[in-house]
């Protein structure tokens, strides 16, 4: 798209060219010819954007077929500025819309161009009318290096391997039958989590003792997944010495993971970033994927040595999701390969969205 000052310029250099050609300057044939292709090509490029867009009087561009594009984006960091000056990005969203409607588009860097919507109703409509247009997820830095290039779940792009994975989830690992099974695990990991909170009143001489909330209940919640996903604890007190290693290990790849997740926009929006790697983050990340894929590797080890120890209608019998998706590999060819597996185990036991935030 073009901004109405490019407009505005190629009909003013037009104007020039017109005042050349008929002036008496002009009447070399050197001269003319070339004048005349100019003129020609300016008046295709103004034909060109008033036939395909129109000015909504407040700078911004309007295509039938796009929502409204503030002016000012740059040829490579397209509107990055303006977010990057502002100290608070909220307030310059809110300024924005406020200017261009409650739907308005952004490019930042190279990307593809991002909706921005700050309207309950057309928020709505894109979830419910359009939610076909919205149901893939974007391609990026942190899920080609740190989730098998997009194979896992929570990165997959909308398609038939997402589909199937889906089915899975939905059906074997998180019905309610399944869910119900777990009770025990959840009750037990609860309940280890308030005893441990009262021996540190014991230990305090039964008096009141302050403790980190959202530490606690983030060990708690990744006891919780662990547990469910893989049987294994690596959280608090009371980790299993023979644990004790692979849970600093597991400890430190999920902070990484996460912390890398919500770094990577810069690579995302400026792609050529991630091969420059000046920061070293890319390196990073592929370290950070070398690790989670090593803790996978074994789980899934166990779990192979174990299932081969299990009888009869053992699938029932099973205590954690691990479990389930061995049982269930004859059946599923998607879960043959180890990295069918290990794509599961990353999406129930590390994604950004089971962490308390606070």
């Amino acid at each position: 798209m073009c901004s109405s000052d490019q407009t505005i310029n190629f009909i003013s250099k037009e104007l020039m060219l017109k005042q050349l050609i008929v002036s008496n300057n002009v009447l070399d044939t050197n001269l003319y010819a070339p004048a005349c292709e100019m003129l020609w090509c300016l008046r295709r490029k103004v034909r060109k954007i008033t036939k395909s867009s129109s000015f909504n009087g407040k700078g911004a561009v309007v295509n039938k077929n796009y929502a409204p594009e503030p002016p000012g984006a740059w040829p490579i960091i397209g509107h990055l500025p303006l977010l990057v000056s502002a100290k608070q990005p909220h307030r310059a969203f809110a300024a924005l819309a406020e200017k261009y409607g409650p739907a308005f588009m952004l490019r930042m860097g190279m990307s593809s161009p991002m909706l921005i919507v700050s309207s309950r109703e057309v928020a709505k409509e894109c979830y419910t009318a359009k939610d076909h247009v919205f149901a893939t997820r974007p391609v990026t830095t942190a899920g080609k290096l740190m989730a098998y290039d997009h194979s896992v779940m929570g990165f997959t792009p909308f398609g038939t391997y997402w589909r199937e994975i889906r089915k899975i989830a939905t059906v074997e690992l998180f019905s309610a039958r399944r869910i119900g099974m777990l009770k025990p695990v959840r009750q037990s990991e609860v309940s280890l989590w308030m005893k441990g909170l009262h021996e540190k009143w014991v230990q305090n001489g039964n008096s009141s003792v302050s403790v980190e909330l959202k530490t606690q209940l983030e060990e708690l919640t990744f006891n919780l997944l662990t547990q469910m996903v893989a049987g294994k604890r690596y959280y608090g007190s009371n980790v299993a010495k023979a644990d004790e290693k692979m849970a600093g290990l597991f400890c430190h790849a999920v902070q990484q993971f996460n912390y890398h997740l919500g770094n990577s926009e810069m690579y995302d929006a400026l792609p050529f970033m991630a091969w420059l790697d000046f920061k070293g983050d890319a390196k990073a990340m592929k370290n950070t994927q070398k690790d989670l894929d090593y803790i996978m590797q074994t789980w899934l080890d166990e779990h192979r040595a174990k299932a081969d120890q299990m009888r009869g209608d053992a699938i029932n019998n099973t205590r954690d999701f691990l479990d389930v998706l061995v049982m269930m590999e004859k059946n599923w060819p998607i879960l043959i390969s180890n990295q069918g597996h290990r794509h599961h185990n990353q999406s129930l036991g590390t994604h950004p969205t089971s962490r308390w935030s606070g």
